[in-house]
């Protein structure tokens, strides 16, 4: 969709710069940047594990990595991770019917990296996971996101464009730890996805070809890729938001809490592709009881020294669920699908929403 000309690019008094690699002399540069070419997480001296220099192989394994992709072509939404601990590797996705409010998941489990693989990083690399029921690949290349899916239920295949003002956020995490992450709208260029027979989005008034969806140039995606050495008990909060506005315009939005501690924010949003940095924000999620989920509120307190202000309201509507618990290792996990309303104030507009679907997550991990 075209950009409406009455509306002015998203003003930055300051620009974040681009950097070739992330690990200098030993240790992480801190900040946000316009991009990192390169993520050396392997020429890191992890004073974390040990006084002295260990192997790589001892530093990939405290690392732990995960990526969550979303793909949207109305009304379906698939959302799909891969994530490590190192001690355990897991893969999930959910295929999501806006309209009808019908969800289905698919989930797999491998101790270790068993039939994992993970080389590079998020310009060059790959991410592989397969399993009797569900296989992952994802191919990054500078350009690109090749994405391979295939369970019992569903089976997809996408090429994904990548935009050019990624969100790259290097920050300290507890004493000696570094957590890097980033984020980014992506655009589908090309690929579908196969509904198969045994899937409950699956019925007889399907023929062929409407199960299967293919992806078009409206077609919309995010990329969210995280690595680093994170405390040994997590929790954060997630706000993401793809979309449409009215006026025609493509806005993301990416909002957290708990991930990065000191710094600098993991916030931002994007308007057709140019990204707008955004302050921290407070997640409230009001819950009177186990029974009832009820509204969220994420909001920015403004004291003055900003030119934005958030004041949003999530109504969650269904949600992807996963709980685990092995001791050492535990995860609360919840993905929450909704509507979002609210304002965003910038410098120069106000992004009004209203009733607008997007993603709120509440994570717990102890690894």
């Amino acid at each position: 969709m075209k950009q409406n000309d009455n509306h002015q690019p998203i003003a930055n008094h300051l620009r974040a710069v681009g950097i070739d690699q992330l690990i200098q002399n030993g240790q992480p540069n801190f900040g946000v940047f316009a991009n990192v070419k390169r993520i050396n997480y392997l020429d890191y001296h992890s004073y974390l594990i040990s006084q002295k220099a260990l192997p790589n192989w001892r530093k990939a394994l405290k690392a732990n990595q995960f990526c969550f992709i979303q793909i949207i072509e109305p009304p379906y939404r698939v959302c799909l991770a891969l994530a490590t601990i190192k001690l355990a590797t897991s893969a999930f996705f959910y295929l999501y019917n806006d309209e009808t409010n019908k969800l289905e998941a698919c989930e797999a489990l491998q101790p270790l990296t068993r039939q994992t693989l993970l080389e590079g990083d998020c310009y060059q690399g790959q991410m592989a996971f397969t399993h009797d029921k569900l296989t992952v690949i994802l191919d990054f290349m500078p350009s690109q996101i090749n994405v391979v899916l295939d369970s019992q239920n569903l089976a997809l295949n996408a090429i994904l464009s990548r935009q050019s003002q990624p969100l790259a956020i290097c920050t300290p995490t507890g004493r000696r730890g570094w957590t890097f992450t980033q984020k980014e709208p992506l655009t589908a260029v090309s690929g579908h996805v196969i509904i198969k027979d045994n899937s409950k989005f699956s019925t007889k008034a399907l023929d062929t070809q409407s199960k299967k969806i293919d992806f078009t140039d409206t077609t919309i995606a995010n990329l969210d890729w995280t690595l680093g050495y994170m405390r040994h008990e997590t929790n954060w909060f997630w706000t993401c938001i793809n979309s449409y506005l009215p006026d025609g315009r493509h806005f993301t939005l990416n909002l957290s809490m708990g991930v990065n501690e000191t710094g600098a924010s993991e916030n931002a949003c994007w308007l057709d592709g140019q990204i707008g940095y955004l302050p921290p924000v407070m997640f409230i999620r009001q819950d009177l009881d186990a029974a009832t989920q009820n509204t969220w509120r994420i909001y920015h307190q403004n004291l003055g020294w900003s030119k934005v202000d958030i004041d949003l309201t999530f109504m969650p509507i269904a949600v992807y669920k996963k709980t685990d618990n092995f001791g050492v290792l535990a995860s609360i996990f919840e993905q929450w699908l909704g509507f979002y309303s609210g304002e965003i104030r910038l410098a120069d507009e106000v992004i009004k929403l209203d009733k607008v679907m997007g993603l709120a997550e509440d994570h717990f991990a102890k690894w």
